[in-house]
C-alpha cells in the first residue's frame, strides 16, 4: 500500500511517539500515530496503530472511522463494510458511519443499499440532506449518480483521514500558543470535511483561548448547525457568550448542554453558578445537588452549596456541607474558618 507522503514536523512525531512509549495503553496515542503514519505514506504501520487502538478500546469511534476509511481507500471493501457496520451498531447516533456506508455502497454500484443508508444518515444528521443535494446525488428521495459525483465520493475516505490529521496538528499548535497557525490547520480540516461539526467546535475553542470571543461564537454556531445534538458544543458556546457579557444567552445554551449531557457534573456546576449569579438560588442548589450525585467528592460544588445555604441562613445545611468538605480535605483552612464562624 502506497500513498503520497506529506512532510511532518519531526518534533510533533517525536512528541507523539514519546507519549505512546510512556502511555502504551492509551488508544488516543495509537490513533494519532496511525494518522501520522498515513501522512508519511506508511499505510501498513497506520493500520497496525488503528488496530492497536481498537484492541485497547473496541468501541473507539475515531479509530473505527479512521480504519474504515483506510480500508476503503485501499479498496478492502468487505473489511470496511464489516467494520463500519460494527461502528454504526456501537454508535447509533453517529451519522458519519451511515454516511461512509452509503459512500461504500455507491462506489460498489449498490444503489438500493446506498439509498437506505443515505436516508438513515439524513435522519441522524439533517445537514446531510443539503450536502447530498448539493452534490446532485440525492433528488426526491432517489440516488442519481454522475461521473463527477463518483470522483467526489472516491475522495471522501482520504479527505476524512487528512482532515483529522490537520485537526490534530491544529490542536497541537494551539497548545504551543501558535494560535494563528493552529487556526489555519483547523480551517483546512473544515474545508476537507464540511459535514463534520468537530472541526468548527475546535476552531471555536481555539478562538476562545486567544480571546476572540465573537469568532468563537460564529464557529460554535456553525458546528451546532451541522450537529445540533453536540451538548459540549452548546456548553462552549455558553462560555463564549458569558465572556462577552451576554449572560441570558449563556444561560440558555448551558441549559441546552445540560439537557443533552445530564451525566456531566461540570455542566451542572457551571449552570448552578449562572443561576446563582441571577439569584435563582433554588435552581442553583438543585444543580449543585445533581453535580454531587454524579461526583460526591466534587469539592467546588460542595463548597458552593455550603455557601449558598449560608447566604440563605440555612445554617444546619451549610454546616453539613462544610463538614463533608473537611472529611475529604481536612487541611482546608478556608472552609474550617467558615464552619467555625457559623457554629
Amino acid at each position: 500500500m502506497k500513498k503520497r507522503k506529506i512532510p511532518i514536523d519531526p518534533k510533533i512525531l517525536i512528541e507523539v511517539e514519546r507519549h505512546f512509549r510512556v502511555h502504551p495503553g492509551y488508544p488516543d496515542f495509537q490513533n494519532l500515530l496511525g494518522l501520522l503514519r498515513v501522512k508519511e505514506g506508511k499505510l501498513e504501520e497506520a493500520e497496525a496503530h488503528f488496530q492497536g487502538a481498537l484492541q485497547k478500546n473496541p468501541n473507539y469511534p475515531e479509530a473505527l472511522l479512521n480504519l474504515g476509511c483506510l480500508y476503503m481507500e485501499t479498496e478492502r471493501w468487505h473489511e470496511a463494510e464489516s467494520l463500519l457496520h460494527f461502528g454504526a451498531q456501537r454508535h447509533p447516533r453517529n451519522g458519519f458511519f451511515m454516511h461512509l456506508l452509503a459512500v461504500l455502497y455507491l462506489t460498489l454500484g449498490k444503489s438500493p443499499k446506498a439509498a437506505s443508508h443515505i436516508q438513515r444518515a439524513i435522519r441522524l444528521r439533517p445537514f446531510y440532506r443539503g450536502y447530498y443535494r448539493t452534490l446532485g446525488l440525492w433528488q426526491r428521495g432517489r440516488v442519481t449518480l454522475h461521473p463527477s459525483v463518483m470522483a467526489v465520493l472516491r475522495k471522501i475516505p482520504s479527505d476524512h483521514l487528512e482532515a483529522n490529521f490537520h485537526n490534530f496538528i491544529g490542536l497541537h499548535l494551539a497548545r504551543e500558543g501558535r494560535f494563528s497557525h493552529g487556526a489555519r490547520e483547523l480551517q483546512k480540516a473544515a474545508r476537507l470535511e464540511p459535514n463534520a461539526s468537530v472541526f468548527h467546535i475546535n476552531l471555536g475553542f481555539l478562538n476562545y483561548l486567544r480571546g476572540h470571543y465573537e469568532e468563537a461564537v460564529q464557529e460554535y454556531r456553525k458546528g451546532l448547525r451541522i450537529d445540533p445534538s453536540n451538548g459540549i458544543g452548546y456548553a462552549h458556546l455558553s462560555y463564549a457568550y458569558g465572556a462577552t457579557g451576554r449572560l441570558q444567552r449563556a444561560l440558555q445554551y448551558l441549559e441546552k448542554a445540560v439537557q443533552l449531557n445530564p451525566t456531566y457534573a461540570d455542566l451542572h456546576y457551571n449552570l448552578a453558578l449562572l443561576y446563582g449569579g441571577r439569584r435563582r438560588y433554588e435552581e442553583a442548589i438543585a444543580e449543585l445537588k445533581k453535580a454531587l450525585r454524579i461526583n460526591p467528592n466534587y469539592l467546588f460544588a460542595r463548597i458552593n452549596l455550603g455557601t449558598l445555604y449560608e447566604d440563605l441562613k440555612e445554617w444546619n445545611a451549610a454546616r453539613r456541607e462544610y463538614r463533608k468538605v473537611l472529611q475529604i480535605t481536612p487541611e482546608d483552612d478556608h472552609v474550617r474558618k467558615r464552619l467555625e464562624r457559623i457554629s
